[in-house]
């Protein structure tokens, strides 16, 4: 049966069409099978975990019960924080992004209609994770005569829904407190902190004093007992029981999901009209600053203008501010390990470079492969070189500057494994840099992702040369007969580059 046109069928319709062309592109063919395999086996791993009768037997041991209550719902709350962190960017991508949306509110649908199907869209978006994940669980129930767990179908529906509207009422939020073009940028580097506050949360321990730990523990036991404020019969875990087909928790989640999607459509859908045409217009004008006497004070020195305007674009670029925040959200647990490391700081050192290698390197791809105005900077009266190097160091010095409180700090605790970071971390990021200098490959920096999707010979090459320069620090460790092996490994990445962008660079 054909949708009518301009019915929110036909709406979502054409929604899902173009979020499967974004998931896939060329390649979907590729992502289906190999999906399909993938779902394939994890359908098996669920049925060989409920078959003979397990599951029950597992289940009514009380003991156990909760055991699975706790993992299950933690594995169920670290869902849920992907998934608002995700409806967050989906949010961001609706409203600033696509560019459809002047077309969309001009025509003679209904402004609410296209709120509503933009939310759906952002919550199926959002649950493909979970689905894939908890899917299999109810199927295999079926099969192993468990038929409650096809609950999880409404329960992932519920939640989903929930999490969209969450995400989108966080957006609307934002844009009206900063307004449409201050919102974008912090709303995606708030879904960037959610989405790895999990992994910090797992961090927390390492800068707790063991007293602290112990009370903690011996918190978390008293809590989890029945009664306590994480015991089974905790609101807690009433998702996980919904999961398990219990009526009453059930009811519950969809009412929370549902109604929750229902009533952020209603008291938001104008706000997000306002916010759309907000980026229409862009949003409001800031009066420049200007020097007294109406004049600009313009500083001097090619490096230094160089330095600054790399900067100032990387500062303006909302989603390379989300993205590389989230990296360095991982290496931000490792500084503060290194700062309570007690004459062992060697051990941390190849997580470093690694990290420092992954993060200049995307800033490098940023300031040297995407830039925006290639034509112009080749046509200055400067050595080209000379300006390619300047862009290196404005990638690899603000990773350097956080790298260089820990190397004073271990200086005087742990001399080698300072010399250590520094040198190996330098290399790793240099030669990250250089691959993109020596083996030059236009980009776009409005798609930074499309660099990871497509993958490409600058991403292999970049991870030789960080994995040789942490196989250095290793060996300098103390494993010293292997260090010819890691210093060409750590080479073959920029050699390969040099030798493979030759035509390239002849072309500039």
């Amino acid at each position: 049966m054909t949708a009518a046109p301009g019915s929110l069928r036909w709406l979502l319709k054409h929604e899902l069409r173009l979020s499967w062309r974004a998931i896939g592109g060329k390649r979907i063919w590729f992502i289906a099978i190999a999906g399909g395999a993938l779902w394939s086996a994890v359908h098996f791993a669920a049925w060989a975990a409920l078959r003979g009768g397990q599951y029950a037997q597992f289940a009514a041991q009380s003991s156990l019960n909760s055991f699975v209550l706790l993992i299950a719902g933690g594995v169920f709350w670290l869902f849920v924080s992907i998934m608002v962190s995700q409806t967050m960017v989906h949010a961001v991508a609706s409203l600033f992004d696509r560019g459809d949306l002047d077309l969309l509110l001009s025509s003679p649908l209904s402004q609410r209609a296209i709120f509503v199907v933009r939310g759906l869209g952002i919550a199926i978006s959002a649950c493909l994770l979970p689905a894939f994940v908890l899917l299999p669980f109810a199927h295999a129930g079926v099969w192993v005569g468990e038929p409650g767990l096809l609950a999880i179908y409404p329960v992932v529906a519920s939640v989903a829904l929930g999490c969209a509207a969450l995400g989108m009422l966080l957006t609307m939020s934002l844009v009206r407190l900063l307004g449409a073009r201050r919102a974008k940028t912090t709303a995606q580097i708030l879904a960037a902190l959610i989405g790895a506050g999990f992994f910090l949360l797992t961090q927390l321990q390492n800068f707790l004093s063991k007293d602290t730990k112990r009370a903690i523990g011996a918190w978390l036991k008293n809590e989890l007992q029945p009664g306590g404020w994480l015991g089974p019969e905790s609101t807690m875990w009433w998702p996980v029981r919904a999961m398990q087909g219990e009526v009453l928790p059930l009811l519950l989640v969809m009412a929370a999901g549902i109604g929750g999607f229902w009533l952020v459509v209603n008291l938001t859908y104008r706000r997000f009209v306002t916010g759309t045409q907000e980026t229409m217009t862009g949003g409001r004008t800031r009066a420049r600053r200007n020097q007294p006497g109406g004049q600009f004070n313009f500083q001097t020195g090619l490096t230094r203008v160089l330095l600054f305007k790399e900067w100032k674009l990387i500062g303006r670029d909302p989603q390379l501010i989300s993205q590389t925040l989230l990296q360095l959200l991982y290496l931000i647990p490792l500084l503060f390990i290194g700062f309570q490391s007690k004459g062992r700081g060697w051990l941390l050192v190849p997580g470093f470079v690694v990290i420092s290698a992954m993060l200049a390197g995307n800033l490098a791809w940023l300031t040297i492969a995407a830039e925006d105005a290639p034509e112009l900077v080749g046509t200055a009266p400067v050595p080209l070189i000379r300006v390619l190097w300047i862009k290196a160091a404005a990638a690899v010095l603000p990773v350097l500057a956080l790298l260089a409180p820990l190397a004073l700090w271990w200086t005087l605790r742990d001399p080698w494994a300072a010399v250590v970071l520094l040198l190996c971390s330098v290399g790793g990021m240099m030669s990250a840099a250089v691959v993109h200098i020596w083996n030059p490959r236009p980009g776009n920096r409005r798609d930074m992702k499309a660099r990871r999707k497509q993958g490409g010979l600058a991403n292999i090459l970049e991870m030789l040369g960080s994995m040789g320069w942490a196989g250095i620090a290793v060996c300098l460790a103390g494993y010293w007969l292997w260090l010819p092996v890691a210093l060409g490994v750590a080479m073959l990445g920029p050699g390969s580059a040099w030798l493979l962008g030759r035509a390239a660079r002849e072309g500039r």
